[in-house]
């Protein structure tokens, strides 16, 4: 039992390592993405349209959406889907990359936390409180020279867009742990019903450089979108926060700033300077504090 036990963490724990280089890829791929040629809405698009086709068999093969009632499919796909997705490239737009990976992933388990308290009375240690703190001071400093150089203007704006589309994911971090939703029904309720209901609108009235954009940035924006965190990070996502739950892996995706921004400097040239490096080592410590390893204790979710 004892055995199940640590390789059901395990797992969970790999799962969530594959959803943190997932989305710091994503992060990028999306700045190049809404800042070229394409729009937001086709970017949106390309996410629900691609996905949507990947997962469809699957879907109808294995009836994912069983189990299901209306109000939870509602929830997850406001939670995680096009509002989320919508929320976050529109602060791409807005505001520079550093922004989107403090906010987006940096505060996930300060949200995730928050609303595990009130709607689960799920309770933190003072370890894992501290923890919480001293990762968002990391991740903050990681995004320093994005918050000093951005030259004010619209940034505040792309700010509160991401923390509207975090504390949404967050709720759906909470849910998926409370209801035990499997890969298959997220898949549906995201990716599904996010594509049945946006493709039409979009392609019939919302604005669209897809014509006039490079066949290379469409290729690039449909695979990674409709791919990787359509199908391949919701997937993972789910199952890391079955086997460690929500709060663990919001903790884990608090690397992600620290990632992306290493991914940014050959694909982005973004150079980290001195407290993003400072931040990086500071977020591995609040994660070691907010996991519990550091008293040796394993953190229950």
């Amino acid at each position: 039992m004892g055995d199940d036990n640590q390789s059901s963490k395990v797992l969970g724990a790999v799962a969530a390592v594959c959803v943190v280089f997932f989305w710091s890829g994503w992060i990028v791929v999306s700045r190049l993405g809404v800042t070229n040629h394409l729009t937001v809405y086709d970017v949106t698009g390309l996410r629900y349209g691609i996905g949507a086709v990947v997962a469809l068999p699957y879907i109808i093969w294995s009836r994912a959406w069983r189990g299901l009632t209306a109000g939870r499919i509602l929830v997850l796909t406001l939670t995680s889907g096009i509002p989320y997705a919508l929320l976050s490239y529109f602060g791409l737009t807005y505001a520079p990359a550093a922004h989107g990976e403090v906010f987006l992933n940096g505060c996930l388990p300060i949200f995730t936390a928050l609303f595990a308290w009130i709607w689960i009375g799920q309770k933190s240690r003072l370890s894992q409180l501290v923890g919480l703190g001293i990762i968002l001071i990391g991740v903050t400093l990681v995004g320093y020279e994005g918050f000093t150089s951005s030259g004010g203007g619209t940034a505040w704006i792309g700010d509160f867009m991401f923390l509207a589309a975090i504390s949404l994911f967050a709720v759906f971090m909470v849910a998926n742990r409370v209801w035990t939703i499997n890969p298959g029904q997220i898949l549906f309720a995201v990716t599904i019903v996010s594509a049945v209901f946006y493709l039409p609108v979009w392609l019939l009235w919302l604005d669209s450089n897809l014509a006039a954009a490079p066949g290379s940035e469409i290729l690039l924006q449909g695979v990674y979108q409709g791919l990787v965190p359509s199908v391949l990070g919701i997937s993972c996502l789910n199952i890391a926060v079955r086997h460690i739950g929500a709060h663990a892996t919001s903790v884990f995706l608090s690397v992600v700033p620290c990632v992306a921004a290493l991914a940014a400097i050959p694909i982005l040239h973004e150079i980290p300077g001195l407290p993003a490096w400072i931040g990086m080592l500071t977020v591995t410590v609040g994660i070691l504090l907010a996991l519990g390893m550091m008293e040796g204790r394993k953190v229950r979710s």
